[in-house]
């Protein structure tokens, strides 16, 4: 019993449980395992780490309880080797993919497509929500998540019978944090034009036309329609519903007012109140149940609005004001 608990017995725990472990993950990597898993991949793959780990701890149990001490320390040194082996490879992926964001940013030549794009985070930006224009409804909105990927990589027509690895982007955005906080664009093509870009405020949205596994298919350019696909865990999916209860208010489009109803019922009667603001509480298949506000956004009633029908935006929205 006083061999399990030696110094030399001790360390071939700890080192077994950090060699499997990473080599479980590793496993995991190589085998996709939590690929196409959405939020449950982080954890099926860490499982995987976990399992290994703890294999590794009940054999290390027997190794220390029936090895000679010179044939643990042998071990000991192997495991202490493939440990530093393992430390320096992530050491050098972390370098090395800091490295390539830092040379995208500067290999990447800041044209007339900055100025392009920059022009749209003033209220022109605004201007561009919830527009009638042609493009497609969707299925809502991909929000990039830029404070963790300094660069958003756009692809062609994926395979998707292949790994993402596999697939050389088309083009990017470089965002560049500024020193008073926030970020700014520092590259951008020149055909960009989101749906929403107002960086001080934080909000990049592009509307949504397909959902994949690993990549989503966005419009990248509202005017003409031209669209780009980006990788599914480089941002955030908003689906209408989501999306529109996070907005600041909601009005009928020009030629599209039905009228307030006191139920989600085309026949249903009407509410008649007056105001100037109509705030999303809850929305039902292609109804939408709206607080009723005044100037000074005090509710003065509620109701139900249709915000969708035959699958056409019936409503334009704020997201500010």
């Amino acid at each position: 019993m006083k061999k399990l608990i030696q110094p030399a017995s001790l360390l071939l725990y700890f080192l077994s449980i950090l060699v499997f472990f990473v080599a479980g993950l590793t496993y995991a990597g190589l085998t996709e395992a939590g690929k196409g898993q959405g939020l449950a991949g982080g954890a099926i793959v860490l499982s995987y780490g976990v399992v290994a780990a703890l294999l590794a701890l009940v054999i290390a149990l027997f190794v220390a309880c029936y090895a000679s001490h010179a044939a643990i320390v042998k071990i000991n040194r192997v495991f202490s080797l493939l440990a530093a082996i393992a430390i320096l490879y992530f050491v050098y992926r972390y370098y090395n993919r800091e490295g390539a964001v830092q040379a995208d940013a500067l290999l990447l030549p800041p044209t007339g497509a900055t100025e392009s794009v920059t022009k749209l985070t003033t209220n022109e930006a605004v201007d561009l929500a919830g527009r009638n224009d042609e493009t497609p409804m969707g299925l809502g909105f991909f929000a990039p998540h830029f404070y963790e990927n300094p660069v958003l990589y756009f692809y062609g027509n994926p395979n998707l019978d292949e790994p993402v690895t596999g697939h050389p982007p088309t083009d990017s955005i470089v965002f560049k944090r500024l020193t008073r906080g926030g970020f700014d664009i520092a590259y951008a093509p020149p055909w960009l034009v989101p749906d929403y870009l107002k960086l001080d405020y934080d909000m990049l949205y592009f509307r949504m036309q397909s959902v994949g596994r690993d990549f989503v298919e966005v419009t990248v350019n509202t005017r003409n329609q031209q669209i780009a696909y980006v990788r599914r865990e480089a941002g955030k999916i908003l689906y209408w519903p989501e999306f529109l209860l996070n907005v600041n208010s909601v009005e009928y489009l020009s030629g599209m007012d039905q009228g307030i109803c006191v139920k989600p019922l085309v026949q249903a009667g009407k509410v008649n109140a007056s105001y100037v603001f109509m705030r999303p509480t809850l929305i039902r298949d292609d109804w939408m149940n709206v607080h009723l506000l005044d100037e000074d956004f005090k509710k003065v009633g509620q109701g139900w609005i249709r915000w969708r029908a035959d699958g056409r935006l019936l409503i334009s929205y704020s997201l500010l004001s």
